[in-house]
């Protein structure tokens, strides 16, 4: 098939591809956290503080992305992270020492960020191409592969399998997965700016809509860090239903996002936001409100649908409004904020853990819905 006869149907097949091996890789480490945890015999608020590599690693990678995309192109930045994240990935299991684990996370929240930023700026570079929102549908295979990478978890430390067997098993068909479809993604669009400019402070409604983004990501990063923690100390069940809260999260977020596209063309992406936020508060209060298997994990399906659309609507919005070759700056700009949640909210669980439980913490975190529903009604003029 030659570069013009490739359809934009067809390219939106392969790209969800790659947003599927984004979020495997993520979730595949995810599912095996309490295994880590418990391998190198840490405390929560010891694990909490080592969770801070990963984010960190992601936010000072984020104008390192944001400028290679910019300047290579994202086709380019995505062939490369294709090959380094899930070999990060692999690395994580070989942590035998909380040094060697810190540096791990650091390196694959640096290039996890890498594979967000080029693989958004092809989404948001396909989108041009049709006339509704598509967004939402590719963040839709990051959570169906999170839901994929949660049932893998469980099978695998159901078979007694070690992260490594995991790991490896998900890099290798990953790395098949690019030799046989790199081609096929959107031609690299490049900047021609001095990095120096394209890096001019972002204006303020980028800040809002990174406080939108924010607040979801506290919560996203406390669902994929602690759901399996809380669920084994909390709702106390055994190791084979530890998972069940992530999945049910993971499942409900993956169903949201494959329809909400539709729903943020019918009625708007500001009704969409404002009721996303709604949802995440009703949920997270259910989940703690009585920590049973059922309970828990209907709210936690709430929270999946509440975050569903929220990223997907940020990054689609501002990606569609950047100037050409400007959109992994534009959108590396709003990780940047947003990521910020990744960075402080799973370790201020591990703390809030610490001091006051982690049924208390996750609590905290329902005032976050509140502050989505106020910044989605006060953009309303954006959005």
């Amino acid at each position: 098939m030659t570069e013009s006869g490739i359809t934009p149907q067809f390219r939106r097949i392969i790209l969800s591809g790659y947003f599927f091996l984004t979020g495997i890789c993520f979730a595949s480490w995810a599912s095996r956290i309490p295994d880590i945890k418990m391998h190198l015999e840490l405390s929560d608020g010891a694990f909490g503080a080592f969770l801070f590599f990963l984010p960190i690693g992601s936010f000072l990678g984020i104008p390192i992305s944001g400028s290679l995309t910019a300047i290579f192109g994202s086709k380019t930045m995505v062939r490369i992270a294709a090959v380094f994240y899930p070999l990060a990935l692999i690395n994580i299991s070989l942590a035998n020492s909380t040094t060697y684990l810190a540096i791990a996370l650091f390196v694959f929240g640096m290039i996890g960020n890498m594979f967000n930023v080029s693989v958004n700026t092809q989404a948001t570079s396909l989108s041009k191409l049709f006339e509704k929102s598509i967004i939402s549908r590719f963040h839709g295979f990051w959570s169906l592969a999170g839901f994929t990478g949660g049932l893998l978890g469980g099978l695998f430390v159901a078979k007694s399998l070690s992260p490594f067997h995991q790991f490896s098993s998900i890099a290798i068909v990953g790395w098949i997965y690019l030799i046989a479809t790199q081609k096929y993604l959107m031609p690299n669009e490049k900047s021609n700016a001095p990095i120096r400019k394209m890096w001019a402070k972002p204006s303020p409604l980028l800040f809002q809509f990174g406080l939108v983004a924010l607040s979801n990501m506290i919560c996203e990063g406390m669902m994929f860090d602690w759901s399996g923690l809380y669920y084994k100390d909390v709702v106390k069940v055994s190791d084979a239903w530890r998972t069940t809260g992530y999945i049910c999260f993971m499942a409900s977020m993956t169903t949201g996002r494959m329809f909400a596209d539709a729903l943020i063309n019918y009625w708007g992406a500001r009704k969409q936001l404002m009721l996303s936020g709604l949802v995440v508060t009703v949920g997270l209060l259910i989940a703690v409100s009585y920590p049973h298997l059922i309970i828990s994990s209907i709210g936690f399906a709430l929270v999946g649908f509440g975050v569903s659309s929220v990223i997907p609507t940020i990054y689609g919005t501002v990606g569609r409004n950047a100037a050409p070759g400007q959109a992994s700056i534009a959108l590396a700009s709003v990780s940047s904020i947003g990521f910020f949640g990744f960075l402080i909210g799973p370790p201020i669980i591990g703390f809030l853990s610490q001091a006051i439980g982690l049924r208390a913490a996750f609590f905290s975190v329902s005032i976050l819905g509140i502050v989505t529903f106020l910044q989605a009604h006060r953009l309303k003029k954006y959005l």
